[in-house]
């Protein structure tokens, strides 16, 4: 009998199966044995036309829903990237009329609707509409979701560090650095979830900075740039080496180990366009930057 290859497949029925709160021994239950299911979810088995016939009946869905599984991930990556275009854009009020709107229409139990719910949340936070502690308990709740029925570890990362975000503005620094410490246990196991690491090294950075433990930074932010030059990833670099070079500040450590963070982090602004960074070390750190004489 035909069988289908896609790891996908066994990605959908780790979901569906969550979504209908069925154990592997209940949906293989009449059908295939609890160590035949336990092979397609991990992706080390695949499964025959008739076998995934039959637990789409299981899970009352259309087979379709194992078989277009790129489709409704390019379509909600597509939806992911307008939304967050638009939310770096502080769109705020777009972003909660949109999301309000089709949130109406979706099932709770739906990907996008706990998309939806996720910029709706930010949103309505940003443009005052809920106190911070309302959009914590409702991240965390989303993130729970995420857990138990999508199997999502980028938007898990991404809801949480929106929380710890969140605790930063506050000055609540210990929640949010707990936060993060939380998600840095987890496994960084693709190139995709790397750039999210780097990008928790730099804010993890950040908070201990704000509590005044240099030291303990210093080795998040060391971590933080070996991985951006490894992976030739220069979007939080600059960064990075500006968090460097404050954190030696903080230190008294030695000149010329400040002056080439400064000076790094100012030649990596100046080729991405970041002027507005660029501008920042001008007026706060010029005495630290070896620049080249222009003629």
């Amino acid at each position: 009998m035909d069988q289908f290859t896609s790891p996908q497949i066994g990605l959908a029925l780790r979901r569906l199966r969550k979504k209908h709160n069925l154990t592997q021994k209940d949906l293989a239950n009449g059908i295939c044995s609890q160590a035949e299911i336990s092979k397609i979810e991990s992706g080390t088995h695949s499964p025959t036309v008739d076998l995934l016939f039959a637990l789409s009946r299981r899970l009352q869905v259309p087979i379709t829903m194992f078989l277009n599984i790129d489709d409704h991930s390019d379509s909600i990556r597509l939806i992911d990237d307008e939304l967050l275009t638009k939310f770096q854009n502080k769109d705020y009020n777009e972003i909660y009329i949109q999301s309000k709107d089709k949130l109406k229409f979706l099932s709770e139990h739906e990907e996008l609707n706990s998309l939806y719910s996720y910029y709706l949340h930010l949103s309505s936070y940003r443009m005052g509409k809920i106190d911070y502690r309302t959009c914590i308990v409702e991240l965390q709740r989303l993130s729970q979701k995420y857990i138990n029925l999508y199997y999502s570890p980028k938007m898990l990362i991404r809801i949480k560090s929106a929380i710890a975000t969140i605790y930063y503005e506050k000055n609540n620094y210990f929640h949010g650095l707990k936060v993060y410490e939380e998600l840095l246990s987890l496994s960084f196991d693709s190139d995709e979830l790397l750039v999210e690491k780097i990008r928790l090294l730099y804010n993890i950075s950040k908070v201990l900075v704000a509590i005044n433990k240099p030291q303990e930074a210093l080795k998040h932010i060391d971590d933080g740039i070996y991985h951006s030059l490894r992976f030739k990833d220069m979007s939080l670099l600059g960064q990075l080496y500006y968090q460097q070079a404050y954190a030696l500040e903080m230190l008294d450590s030695a000149l010329e180990n400040i002056q080439s963070a400064y000076t790094k982090a100012y030649m990596l602004f100046d080729i991405l366009g970041m002027n507005e960074y660029k501008q920042v070390l001008l007026k706060y750190n010029k005495e630290y930057l070896i620049l080249p004489v222009r003629n």
